[in-house]
C-alpha cells in the first residue's frame, strides 16, 4: 500500500509532478508490545505503533533517495549520514526531517528525534504521521494526556486514511477501554476498507470478546488485502481452531510459517494440528522442525508418543 501523494505549494510554484514513490512503503513498524505474536513480525501486531519513513521520490539520484535505500538496508548511520546531507540542500524538505526523525526514533535518541519531528511539524503543522510518532514517544515519556491530544489531532487531520485512526484505537485499547478502540478501528475501515491493520485490530478484540465469526471475518478482510501477513495468519488460525475449522486453521499456520521458520512454538502447535487430524508423519516433521528452531522446546515426550502410535498403525 502507497502513501498517496499531492502537490504541496513549492511543487506547484516550479511546476514539478507529484513526488513518484518508487519504493513500497513499510506503513507501520512494530515497537513491542505484550501478547504479540512474535518480535520479529513486522507492523500490525502492537498495541502501539509508530508510522515508518516515506518512501523514494524523483529525481531518483539524490542524497534522500540513497538515505532510503540505506534505512531499507538498515544501514541507520548511512542512512542519517545522507538525509542529513539532504537536509543540507534543501533545509524545507520535510521527508527528509520525517525519515532522519525515524532513524534517531529508532535508535532511541528521542531527544533529537523529537528535535526532527518539530522541524517536520514546523513545515507541516497538521501532518498525521508526525503527530502519531511524536505521541508514541510522549508516550514513551509517561505523557499520556499530551500523547492522547496529539493521536486525537492526528486523528481529524487523517482524513483520507486509516493509520491515525487505528493508532488512536491502539492507545484506547492500551488504556482498557476496548469500545472506544473498536470504534477507532471501524472509522478506519470506513475511510480505507483494505487498512489491514484495522481489520486485524478488530478481528483481535472481537475474538478476545469470543464473537468467533466476527473475528474470522475481519481476520479475512485483512487477508484480502494483504494475504501473506503472518499476524493475520497466526491469528485467523487460533481464531479458526476456537471455532473447530481445524483443516482451515491449519492451513494458515502452514502459510504463517513459510516467513516465520524460526519459531519453534508454532511448528509446535502445527504438530499439534495435524495429529488431531491424525497426521502423525507431519506431526513428527513439525516437532523435528521445532527441535531445530530452539533445541530448548520440550518436544521429547510428544514425540515418544507420536511414535508409539506410528509404530502401533504398523502393527
Amino acid at each position: 500500500m502507497k502513501e498517496p501523494r499531492t502537490k504541496n505549494k513549492e511543487e506547484r510554484e516550479r511546476g514539478k509532478s507529484p513526488p513518484r514513490p518508487l519504493l513500497l512503503e513499510r506503513r507501520l513498524r512494530r515497537r513491542g508490545g505484550a501478547g504479540d505474536p512474535s518480535p520479529a513480525l513486522f507492523v500490525l501486531c502492537s498495541l502501539f505503533f509508530v508510522l515508518s519513513a516515506c518512501g523514494t521520490y524523483t529525481p531518483i539520484d539524490s542524497h534522500y533517495n540513497r538515505g532510503v535505500e540505506f534505512y531499507d538496508q538498515g544501514r541507520t548511520a548511512d542512512a542519517i549520514r545522507e538525509y542529513k546531507l539532504a537536509i543540507e540542500d534543501r533545509p524545507e524538505n520535510y521527508r527528509a526531517h520525517f525519515n532522519l526523525a525515524v532513524c534517531y526514533h529508532d535508535l532511541k535518541k528521542l531527544d533529537e528525534a523529537l528535535a526532527e519531528y518539530e522541524v517536520a511539524l514546523k513545515l507541516q503543522p497538521e501532518n498525521p504521521r508526525v503527530l502519531v510518532n511524536v505521541a508514541s514517544i510522549r508516550l514513551e515519556q509517561g505523557k499520556d494526556a499530551e500523547a492522547q491530544a496529539l493521536l486525537e489531532r492526528a486523528a481529524k487531520a487523517d482524513r483520507d486514511g486509516g493509520d491515525a485512526r487505528v493508532a488512536l484505537g491502539s492507545y484506547r485499547e492500551r488504556k482498557g477501554d476496548e469500545e472506544r478502540a473498536l470504534a477507532e478501528y471501524r472509522a478506519a475501515v470506513k475511510i480505507d476498507p483494505h487498512h489491514v491493520a484495522a481489520h486485524y485490530r478488530i478481528g483481535l478484540l472481537l475474538a478476545k470478546r469470543n464473537d468467533l465469526d466476527g473475528a474470522v471475518a475481519a481476520f479475512d478482510a485483512a487477508l484480502a488485502s494483504d494475504p501473506d501477513d503472518p499476524a493475520t495468519l497466526i491469528a485467523s488460525s487460533e481464531a479458526r481452531e476456537r471455532k473447530g475449522d481445524v483443516r482451515t486453521a491449519t492451513l494458515h499456520l502452514e502459510r504463517a510459517i513459510v516467513r516465520l521458520r524460526d519459531r519453534a512454538d508454532l511448528w509446535a502447535r502445527l504438530g499439534a494440528l495435524y495429529e488431531r487430524q491424525d497426521r502423525l508423519e507431519d506431526a513428527v516433521a513439525a516437532l523435528w522442525e521445532a527441535r531445530s528452531a530452539d533445541a530448548r522446546i520440550a518436544v521429547g515426550p510428544r514425540l515418544k508418543a507420536l511414535f508409539e502410535k506410528l509404530a502401533a498403525r504398523e502393527r
